[in-house]
């Protein structure tokens, strides 16, 4: 599959089109030489051109130029420019003109295709050095924009032929003198001019009738530019008789026109020697206008009409054999309106973004060892374009392999400017051993062919080695062949087989429920209850009676009308070892999670239901059976049959019935917890208990967090301050009541900022306060999430994961200081430190305070392994 990138320039920078030079054969176009000497008129040049210093002459000089050039984003979206100046010519200010900006030839990438999110993208070798990305070779759609009369690429310059197409469309084809030699111009192919007789030359065609409408502009790159005698880059002349002139003259450039009244009006500017400038001159009736790279650097008032004569377009070489001295390309000719912003964009060309990664490969690395790459973005436009916005989009393809671009994002990259994007790969043990390729794209919001560029990272890890956890299969479990196993998360298995819909919410609301037959009843309870306020520690828990539409009109019922739990609208999206929340004194060794998420009206809802139970345990000996055994599924092929059966022996053991012995039903389940904004904003958590009254959930407070009504109050800093050292520790526990007053909030609105007060002493407390609340730790201010840690998905996807729990750093909301989240990684460390002894140096750096000595603060191993951290988001 090819990848089509369309440019978005001014249509008259795109080069000749295939198709046209074809229809040109077809058509059996004569090529002819017009190498002939047609005389010299220098000396009536010359009394032109002191005719145009005396009275009736306006000649204009350049005293200021101004620019000004805006670029705006949008994904999808044309940048916005505009192009002003301002100068000024014997009275006149000048007038700049405005548009819309981000225009490029467009460009076809064509290679092997790599998807990334949906799209193809291709890699061809950049420029540079090195092993480059993106880009391509100008396209071939034909020349638009403002009319033109005659538009000379010169890109099919060649030695077989003299003859120059017109790719205006008009069919005006230009004539090369033989000597006149092809070279490489700005934009492909150009003409050299060295010798006195080399020349381009146009006949004369009724198109060239000009009267209030000129515009004509050409790129050059001239040798010299000082001396008297014109050097001619434009010019309709003939018998003695001048219509307009483009040319250098005593290091200047020029614009001249000659109007029907007698006057000739020229406006000029200083112009350099051996460097490519795009000069163009417009006439629209009222003003002679010069410009140089796009910007308007003259304005001269001449009202009144062009003087129609009948001769040919010159271009580099007049009848005099003033003679222009250097290389001319893309020269254009128009005798409609012409606005300065369409000016501009011919002086912009538009070319492929390169890319270039060093180094080309990472070689092999171990587990855990950061290897950097630098990723060289090139804008290769050419004039005065506007800057490019370049964004890095980059993602690791694969479980395990951790990649970060900071920065991401380079605005106002200038042509021939390179933006070097840093990007850090990291792969450990749970990513598969062996080479890897990390697809990036490199997006330009102003260019409508959006992917600018595309490649990929090459990365090699090595075996690991020694005692490890793996991640994804020790901790947290959410490969499509666990959760969407084909026996134990459906009921199309063996109405006998153990494994049929063990991992389904029907089974696990079963398995909770006083009997099988009362879960029907005690789920739609659960789910009512968004339909009416709440009451919960006092606080009033609003109604949300979405609930109805989004949930209970969406579940089929059984013939006798209660909720079919075998076909609930929830689908699971992980399983979890939350070992890390142990607490041995209250007889847990953590928690195992279920984490499902509400499909339905035919998409996944922001809408997660998480089932939290605790892993029964009584001694030490307990907790490391546990953890054992966790720890053992990473031994374990993978995804196999093997695995799915040794993790279904963990579930059945904490959510299995009767798995908790006089706990409410028998059950293990600690809470229940919700977290949606599907039903009403904002965003919202509220949490369930087993009622050891009914047996029925029954909602709760929410954990660790106090309504939010306390945030910002003197109430919150008080409790801060006073419970400073255990906060820190991450072992507090948050009250009911406070100061005589309900505190523990009855649910969580999150409006994604931080908790925080004033006259909070210790702004590391203020942190792990926050951090532990459920919107805290849900929100974008302190954990950069946009709200939920695990994303619905869609059948046949896996759940993606926030950057909190995979890896992100986050300026501290309070003093700016960047703080690295990585929360898997932290249970990771946890999980090893169990398991892999000795462990010492994870429960030091876990019981000591932020920055305070270790020495001293280091739990025994038997405390470690008795009290985790008490995060429990």
């Amino acid at each position: 599959m090819r990848n089509l990138s369309f440019g978005f320039a001014h249509p008259l920078s795109i080069k000749t089109s295939s198709a046209a030079i074809l229809a040109l054969l077809a058509s059996g176009a004569a090529c002819g030489s017009y190498d002939v000497d047609e005389g010299s008129l220098n000396d009536a040049e010359l009394a032109l051109e002191a005719a145009a210093s005396g009275p009736g002459a306006v000649v204009g000089s350049v005293s200021g130029v101004g620019t000004s050039v805006g670029v705006g984003t949008g994904v999808g979206a044309t940048g916005t420019g505009g192009f002003g100046s301002s100068s000024v010519a014997t009275s006149t200010t000048g007038v700049g003109g405005g548009g819309t900006g981000g225009f490029g030839s467009s460009v076809v990438a064509s290679s092997t295709g790599v998807g990334v999110g949906g799209s193809t993208s291709s890699s061809v070798t950049g420029v540079g050095g090195g092993a480059g990305v993106g880009g391509g070779d100008p396209g071939d759609p034909p020349p638009g924009g403002p009319p033109a009369v005659g538009f000379w690429q010169l890109d099919d310059c060649n030695a077989a032929t003299t003859a120059l197409f017109d790719s205006s469309g008009n069919g005006n084809t230009a004539t090369r003198s033989a000597n006149a030699a092809c070279a490489q111009g700005l934009s492909g192919l150009g003409v050299a001019f060295n010798k006195d007789n080399d020349k381009i030359l146009v006949d004369d065609d009724a198109s060239f009738t000009f009267g209030q409408n000129l515009a004509v502009a050409a790129w050059v790159k001239p040798t010299a530019v000082s001396g008297s005698t014109p050097r001619t880059l434009v010019q309709e002349k003939g018998g003695g008789e001048t219509s307009f002139s483009l040319d250098i003259r005593n290091s200047q450039a020029r614009f001249t026109v000659t109007l029907t009244n007698g006057r000739t009006v020229t406006s000029r500017a200083p112009i350099q020697a051996n460097v490519w400038t795009h000069v163009a001159g417009t006439y629209d009736g009222t003003f002679v206008r010069l410009f140089l790279n796009g910007e308007q650097v003259g304005q001269i008032s001449a009202a009144g009409t062009l003087h129609d004569i009948d001769a040919p377009i010159r271009i580099g070489n007049n009848v005099q054999k003033e003679r222009f001295t250097g290389v001319l390309d893309e020269v254009w000719l128009s005798a409609s309106p012409t606005t300065a912003f369409e000016i501009a964009q011919l002086s912009c060309l538009r070319r492929p973004t390169t890319a270039v990664v060093t180094p080309e490969s990472s070689g092999v690395v171990a587990p855990n060892t950061p290897v950097a790459y630098q990723i060289a973005v090139t804008n290769n436009d050419v004039g005065s374009c506007p800057g490019r916005d370049y964004f890095l989009d980059i993602f690791s393809p694969s479980g395990g392999i951790d990649v970060s671009a900071n920065p991401s994002f380079f605005p106002g990259v200038l042509p021939g400017s390179t933006a070097t994007f840093p990007v850090t790969v990291t792969g450990t043990e749970d990513a598969d051993p062996g080479a890897h390729v990390i697809p990036f794209s490199v997006i330009d919001f102003n260019s409508p062919e959006f992917i600018v560029a595309s490649g990929a990272l090459d990365f090699e890890l090595a075996e690991p080695t020694g005692c490890f956890v793996r991640t994804s299969r020790e901790i947290f479990v959410k490969d499509l062949s666990v959760v969407e196993d084909p026996l134990r998360t459906t009921f199309t298995g063996p109405p006998g087989d153990p494994r049929t819909g063990a991992w389904t919410f029907a089974r696990l609301m079963e398995d909770m429920a006083p009997t099988p037959a009362d879960a029907p009843a005690m789920v739609e309870e659960l789910f009512s209850t968004w339909l009416t306020d709440q009451t919960v520690n006092g606080f009033t828990v609003p109604a949300r009676t979405a609930i109805q539409q989004v949930v209970l009109d969406e579940w089929p019922r059984s013939p006798d009308g209660s909720l079919d739990l075998q076909q609930a609208p929830l689908l699971l999206l992980g399983i979890v070892n939350r070992i890390d929340v142990r607490n041995l004194a209250e007889g847990n060794a953590g928690e195992g999670r279920f984490v499902f998420g509400v499909v339905s009206q035919g998409f996944p809802q922001q809408f997660t239901v998480i089932l939290e139970y605790k892993l029964p345990a009584s001694t030490e000996a307990d907790v490391l059976d546990w953890a054992n055994d966790w720890h053992a599924l990473g031994s374990l092929p993978f995804p196999s049959e093997a695995y799915n059966a040794a993790l279904q022996d963990i579930t059945t053991r904490f959510a299995g019935r009767n798995a908790a012995p006089g706990k409410p039903n028998g059950s293990s389940l600690g809470q229940l917890r919700t977290n949606e904004i599907a039903l009403a904003g904002p965003w919202e958590l509220r949490e369930f208990v087993l009622s050891p009254d009914t047996g029925f959930l029954r909602p709760e407070t929410v954990k660790l967090t106090p309504d939010l009504g306390f945030d910002g109050s003197p109430t919150l800093a008080d409790f801060v301050n006073q419970n400073e050292a255990s906060i820190i520790a991450e072992q507090h526990t948050v009250p009911d009541t406070f100061q005589g007053n309900p505190f523990l909030g009855g649910s969580s609105f999150n409006n994604l900022t931080a908790w925080t007060a004033p006259g909070i002493l210790n702004n590391e407390a203020r942190h792990k306060f926050s951090l532990n609340t459920c919107n805290g730790c849900h929100g974008a201010a302190e954990t950069g999430t946009g709200f939920l840690h695990v994303n619905p998905r869609s059948p046949g996807n896996e759940a993606s994961l926030s950057r909190f729990m995979t890896g992100i750093t986050v300026g501290d909301p309070v003093t700016g200081e960047p703080r690295t989240l990585n929360d898997l990684k932290r249970r990771n460390q946890d999980l090893t430190a169990l398991v892999c002894e000795p462990a010492p140096t994870f429960a030091a750096l876990r019981a000591a305070p932020t920055g305070g000595a270790a020495a001293g603060a280091a739990a025994s191993r038997s405390a470690f392994i008795r009290r985790g951290i008490g995060r429990v988001h």
